[in-house]
């Protein structure tokens, strides 16, 4: 019945969290995790709140200049007219599992990862029907949520944790979400339960979010944490204002972010399309492209056919860890053959 097997992911992460209350009060104070933890209480005090962000925060260090080079190319695409629909395919369709085997380094690399997987378990259960390598993001709270995540590697996909960061605005991001009020025992706490929820998980993308992710010094606690439990952060980029990346530099991290949204509004499988293209137009010209969907009915639908032909477009199907090992690589050749990127 599952289909999503272009070779099976490597698994290494440790189980994240289940640490307890008394250790997360212990680590919150004795500013384990690279010194993020500390950097979260001297610069919050007793409660993480926004307000101090560009009063407390250190110069940020130089811009990566690949990917402020790769950034400018992106922003010039997202600029242009609306995406050309799909080329089709040239040359003789292969099946998948051959196409991943045979992947080449100068062939541009998509990532395409399912967000909010474990809450509807008919849709999620559809997606683990689609032929891969795909990532499947799942959301802590969901119900029976480490039974659907084993389901998911077992059929072949690799596993992130989908974690609930407070937005801006009234939306609800569920329970023990982080959120911006919170103290750095209470912060911490929150932490540790979504990581503790389901096994296997190779890295942590962010759901909503829009406010906390402008947080510095929130930001700071959250990857220095992550690193400490050997798992890597990719930012779904829900506001501009992302301090992410900045973060990431002070610690002396790496992070990563989306490019496109697949289906920001449900209902159009024309929209889908339209964003499927633009991500392989990032692709080609930059050497990869992050793109996130959700498990509904009309993205699953054209994603199928995609994922299908796109090694025969001349594009390779990787996993979301496989961004360690693209920016590895990408940036010398990259940064000598600027602008094009390419890979």
């Amino acid at each position: 019945m599952r289909k999503i097997r272009a070779g099976k992911p490597r698994l290494s992460a440790p189980r994240a969290g289940n640490a307890g209350l008394i250790a997360t009060v212990a680590i919150a104070f004795a500013g384990v995790a690279v010194g993020a933890i500390s950097a979260y209480m001297g610069e919050r005090g007793a409660r993480a709140t926004a307000k101090s962000t560009s009063e407390t925060a250190q110069p940020a260090e130089p811009e990566d200049a690949f990917l402020a080079e790769r950034d400018r190319i992106v922003a010039e695409i997202l600029s242009e007219p609306a995406p050309e629909r799909l080329t089709p395919p040239t040359g003789t369709l292969r099946a998948y599992g051959r196409a991943y085997q045979t992947q080449s380094a100068i062939r541009p690399k998509i990532v395409i990862i399912i967000d909010d997987m474990g809450i509807n378990r008919q849709a999620s259960e559809k997606a683990l029907e689609l032929p891969g390598p795909l990532t499947f993001s799942f959301l802590p709270y969901g119900r029976d949520v480490a039974e659907i995540a084993s389901a998911a590697h077992d059929a072949g996909g690799e596993l992130m944790l989908h974690l609930p960061m407070e937005p801006e605005g009234v939306e609800d991001p569920g329970p023990h979400a982080l959120t911006s009020f919170m103290t750095g025992a209470e912060f911490m706490r929150a932490l540790d339960w979504n990581l503790g929820r389901f096994d296997g998980y190779v890295g942590v993308n962010n759901h909503m979010g829009s406010k906390l992710t402008a947080d510095i010094a929130a930001m700071k606690t959250l990857l220095g944490y992550l690193d400490h439990k050997g798992v890597f952060f990719l930012d779904s980029v829900t506001t501009p204002d992302t301090a992410a990346r900045r973060a990431a530099r002070e610690l002396g991290l790496d992070v990563y972010a989306r490019d496109v949204f697949l289906d920001a509004e449900a209902g159009s499988e024309e929209a889908v399309r339209s964003q499927l293209a633009l991500a392989e137009r990032i692709a080609r010209k930059t050497g990869y492209a992050v793109a996130i969907g959700h498990p509904r009915k009309e993205t699953l639908a054209v994603l199928g056919p995609w994922l299908t032909s796109a090694p025969a477009r001349g594009f390779d199907l990787v996993y979301a860890s496989a961004l360690k090992t693209i920016h590895e690589n990408a940036k010398p050749k990259a940064l000598a053959a600027a602008p094009s990127l390419r890979l």
